[in-house]
């Protein structure tokens, strides 16, 4: 194994909550949390951040992280997606295919102790991607849709008589961030067009915040789980 390098992708637009990559989250810029965790774990020779926006990239230096290029307006709009923006990164730092990319979403206010622990999952699978997994709550055997006159029906009707303990557990794609040799990350379209190994975060890590009610939830479960659990 070569280094290991923690990609952090923020750009500056984001539409539902503006400038959601540096608002004040419990008490520091959004971006910072993400950044002091990976510095803290002990494990990255670099910490860097990909940017078209200067008050990130403040930010970012501040909090310790590199900043050492500038996103490319085609790689910074709401179409870009995250493989093509961690493979500029890749050629840009010149990595080699045995480095282990960490690309770290700059929402994720997770702890080192859990990037530490899924690094470990990494090592134990280099053939694979690992990717932040949440369980849902609820099966998606008894989920619900849309149907017309505001009414609604069961999707799965056939499920109706059945225990929701006894339906199949579901997970998602928490999105807080995903693992794998540089190699992988240029190999594959994007990481999940194989199959992966997961990473099951706490609960608590696992909102996405992607709509304005979801920050103060996301804050709350943060402050709870972390900041209390240390004082």
């Amino acid at each position: 194994m070569g280094q290991v390098v923690a990609v952090v992708p923020a750009r500056g637009g984001s539409t539902r909550i503006p400038r959601k990559n540096v608002l004040p989250f419990n008490g520091k810029p959004m971006i910072t949390w993400p950044l002091e965790a990976a510095a803290n774990t002990g494990l990255f020779d670099r910490v860097v951040v990909s940017t078209d926006d200067d008050g990130i990239a403040y930010i970012a230096r501040d909090a310790g992280a590199e900043v050492p290029f500038t996103r490319p307006a085609d790689l910074a709009d709401h179409h870009a997606g995250t493989a093509p923006v961690i493979r500029h990164a890749i050629t840009e730092l010149d990595l080699a295919d045995d480095d282990v990319v960490v690309c770290l979403y700059p929402t994720a206010a997770v702890t080192s102790e859990i990037l530490r622990d899924a690094f470990k999952h990494a090592g134990s699978s280099p053939e694979h991607f690992v990717i932040s997994v949440g369980r849902h709550r609820s099966p998606l055997g008894r989920s619900l849709e849309s149907r017309p006159n505001h009414l609604m029906a069961l999707a799965h009707p056939e499920n109706l008589l059945t225990r929701t303990q006894d339906l199949p557990v579901s997970f998602f794609d928490a999105g807080k961030f995903y693992i794998a040799p540089a190699s992988l990350w240029k190999s594959q379209e994007t990481m999940m067009s194989e199959p992966f190994t997961p990473y099951f975060l706490p609960e608590w890590a696992t909102v996405d915040i992607d709509e304005p009610e979801d920050w103060p939830l996301a804050e709350a479960l943060h402050k709870a789980f972390v900041l209390d659990s240390t004082r």
